[in-house]
């Protein structure tokens, strides 16, 4: 009869034990899915920072070039998302910018056709690389 009770105490204990690490191990998948989740966003609005710092240093580059046809641009500009840099301007008026916020980088050419009477944009396209 003891050996009986002893025998159903040691298989209720491995249960629990069972059930315990199956528990354990579920939940370690939830945090690390979490986890990978949160970085995921993060780097989502931080190339989104990006994208946004690519764009504002390319307005001001048109409206530099639009005040001033021998704009050359190779300018930084440094905001607390980021920065910008403004490449130096080719031919008749190619316009390369790159932003980055936090390691992630967005780079954008803008190429116009003309800037009087009205600036005429031929293209503006995000590139991997220039």
């Amino acid at each position: 009869m003891v050996e009986l009770k002893e025998q159903q105490g040691f298989i209720a204990l491995i249960t629990v034990l069972i059930i315990s690490a199956v528990a354990l191990m579920i939940g370690l998948d939830v945090s690390l899915f979490s986890i990978g989740e949160a970085n995921m966003s993060s780097k989502k609005i931080q190339s989104s920072q990006s994208y946004y710092l690519a764009n504002l240093c390319a307005e001001k580059a048109l409206r530099e070039l639009r005040k001033n046809s021998a704009y050359q641009g190779n300018e930084n500009l440094v905001f607390p998302e980021g920065q910008c840099s403004i490449l130096p301007i080719e031919g008749n008026w190619i316009i390369k910018v790159s932003a980055d916020s936090l390691n992630q980088v967005r780079k954008i050419k803008i190429t116009v056709g003309q800037l009087d009477p009205k600036i005429t944009i031929i293209s503006w396209i995000q590139v991997s690389d220039f």
